[in-house]
């Protein structure tokens, strides 16, 4: 077992109203006026964090700008990103036993965990683990491949990066559904997560504990979410079968893995979701026979900032963190879906 002690997200300082993307993509695409009103209705997100003022998409370059792009913003998030957890905890960096970054939507080389140890004082020995290419997933596999090294190094500590800057992908040229769909639902964020060993001084003060997780992969469907790589970086791969995966196979999956946990889904007492879409979390409510409520944090972050692909999930923690209505003992389930297409699950307690 691992622990979960803290949170933190942070965002660009550009916050854009859905109407204003809107009538951006209006003027770009005129022909998809009626698809664009569509779209951006209906995916339930009123404002999000972009990386640059809207004015300036206009001037974003080819896949190496971007990426020059990518690399500095993210950089900054994650520096506030550790501040926070120092603040929050008093850490000493020297004795974190493992960083690990996760992103989806850039690339660094060294990656992005070696670059932040330069403006921290991590020890030499630290370790490192890049996660690249998970998608929406990344931020519950992340915690899920830090929790399995922490229970191989039960006195370390950890921090799980996750950075994703979805508009630096925006393809001007390419007017698909698929386009217009990701260009009205995706925002930038970033997230870090502290966890700890069940023998480290910070898991008396953790707020939830990791008690199982599981990965499961549905095969051939690599085509349902993604990215192709083209002239200009990254385009989106998004297919409309996602909630009918949902309700073939997540709730028969989240059942199995209860089973093996000597667990039913009545005695699920709170959710931490990856907030996909509305449509995703109408699916998952149904399958699972629960309320609008029980997602109630992953509806606000959707409604707030968008999907910020595996960072969504991460600000659905923070917030968990934060209540002061699930009691000590009492049992949740994070998850998230992504390219693959695939399902991390993760059975926490309340500490």
């Amino acid at each position: 077992m691992a622990f979960i002690v803290n949170a933190v997200c942070a965002y660009p300082e550009n916050i854009v109203r859905q109407d204003e993307v809107r009538r951006i993509l209006k003027r770009l695409w005129p022909d998809q006026g009626h698809q664009i009103h569509r779209f951006s209705e209906s995916t339930a997100v009123s404002s999000r964090h972009f990386s640059l003022p809207l004015q300036e998409y206009g001037n974003l370059g080819h896949v190496g700008e971007r990426n020059t792009l990518w690399k500095k913003v993210a950089l900054y998030l994650q520096k506030k990103n550790l501040h926070q957890l120092q603040e929050k905890n008093n850490i000493d960096f020297s004795e974190i036993g493992l960083v690990s970054s996760a992103t989806t939507t850039g690339l660094a080389v060294p990656s992005l965990e070696a670059l932040i140890m330069n403006h921290f004082p991590f020890a030499s020995t630290t370790k490192r683990l890049p996660l690249f290419g998970l998608g929406c997933l990344a931020g519950v596999a992340g915690m899920n491949r830090v929790n399995d090294f922490l229970q191989g190094h039960k006195d370390k500590s950890a921090i799980l990066m996750v950075t994703e800057l979805c508009s630096l992908t925006f393809q001007f040229k390419d007017s698909r559904i698929q386009n217009i769909i990701g260009s009205a639902l995706f925002g930038d964020g970033s997230a870090a997560v502290l966890m700890v060993g069940e023998d480290h001084p910070l898991a008396e003060k953790a707020s939830f504990e990791i008690v199982q997780n599981e990965s499961i992969f549905y095969n051939h469907t690599e085509r349902i979410m993604g990215w192709d790589m083209v002239e200009h970086g990254f385009q989106i791969v998004l297919s409309n079968d996602i909630p009918d995966l949902v309700h073939g196979h997540v709730g028969k999956n989240i059942d199995e893995f209860l089973e093996k946990n000597k667990l039913s889904r009545s005695e699920i007492q709170f959710f931490i979701a990856h907030p996909g879409g509305p449509k995703v979390l109408e699916a998952l409510t149904k399958t699972l026979g629960r309320t609008k409520e029980d997602f109630k944090l992953s509806w606000e972050s959707l409604k707030e900032r968008g999907n910020t692909s595996a960072a969504s999930v991460i600000n659905v923690l923070e917030n968990s963190i934060k209540r002061t209505d699930i009691k000590k003992g009492s049992y949740g389930l994070m998850m998230a879906m992504g390219p693959a297409f695939s399902l991390e699950l993760s059975l926490v307690k309340k500490c």
